[in-house]
C-alpha cells in the first residue's frame, strides 16, 4: 500500500515541479505609487509634495538577466514657491498643479539571474535591476523624455511578479510644471529643463511559455 501511495504522490508532485520551472516570454500588469517634480520651484528637495502616479506595463523577457519594458504612465505634479526660499523676478509667487502622461521604452538589466525554480543557472526570486530608456511625454506640450533608475524584482510565484521601481525622468523642456523659464535663461538649455521623480509598486503576470530547449530562445 505504501509504495502505491508514494507512486501517486510522485505523479502529483512531478508535474507541479515542472510547472514551477517553466519560463515565460512576456509580462503584463500595472502599478501605483507617487511622483514629484524638480524644476524652477523645487531644485533639490527629495519627494517634494508627492502626487499620485500609476502605470501600465508590458515586458518582454529576453533571458534571465535582460528585459525590455514598455510602460504608459501618468504622474500628478504640484508645488508652491512659498515652500522654498527661491527669489523670482518681480517677487512672483508661483504655483503649479499639472499632469505628465508618458510612453516610455526601457531596457532593464538585473544583477542576478531572475526566475522561479532551481537549476544550474542559479535563479534568484529577488533581484535588483537598473534601467534607462527613452520616451515621449505630454504635459502642457509634448517633449522627449529620458527615464533612468533602479528597482527590485520579486518572483512571488511561477507566474506572478512584483517590482518596486524608482525612476528619475529628464524632460527635455521647461513646461512640465507649467512654469516656463521665469529667469529668462532660454528653455532649450539642458540646465533649465525639468526632472520628474517617481516611486511605484507594480504587479505583473507572466504569459507565453518559453521553449527552453529551442536554440533561438536559450537563456543564460
Amino acid at each position: 500500500m505504501k509504495p502505491l501511495v508514494l507512486f501517486l504522490l510522485l505523479l502529483f508532485l512531478v508535474p507541479c515541479l515542472k510547472a514551477q520551472d517553466k519560463e515565460y516570454l512576456y509580462e503584463i500588469g500595472g502599478g501605483v505609487g507617487t511622483s514629484w517634480a524638480y524644476g524652477d520651484i523645487n531644485r533639490s528637495s527629495a519627494v517634494y509634495n508627492p502626487g499620485l502616479a500609476f502605470d501600465l506595463i508590458w515586458r518582454y523577457n529576453l533571458n534571465l538577466r535582460w528585459a525590455l519594458a514598455l510602460d504608459v504612465s501618468a504622474s500628478k505634479l504640484q508645488g508652491d514657491s512659498h515652500d522654498f526660499d527661491n527669489a523670482f523676478p518681480d517677487g512672483q509667487h508661483l504655483t503649479f498643479d499639472s499632469r505628465l502622461w508618458q510612453l516610455a521604452f526601457r531596457p532593464e538589466i538585473t544583477f542576478w539571474n531572475y526566475g522561479f525554480g532551481s537549476d544550474y543557472r542559479e535563479k534568484h526570486r529577488l533581484a535588483p535591476f537598473l534601467t534607462m530608456g527613452v520616451g515621449f511625454g505630454m504635459a502642457r506640450n509634448a517633449s522627449l523624455t529620458i527615464p533612468m533608475g533602479l528597482g527590485m524584482k520579486w518572483k512571488m510565484s511561477p507566474r506572478w511578479n512584483a517590482q518596486l521601481t524608482c525612476l528619475f525622468t529628464k524632460v527635455m523642456n521647461d513646461a512640465t510644471d507649467r512654469i516656463d523659464d521665469p529667469y529668462g535663461m532660454g528653455t532649450t538649455m539642458p540646465m533649465n529643463t525639468d526632472w520628474i521623480g517617481s516611486l511605484t509598486l507594480s504587479l505583473t503576470f507572466d504569459f507565453k511559455e518559453r521553449c527552453v530547449e529551442c536554440h533561438n530562445q536559450n537563456s543564460f
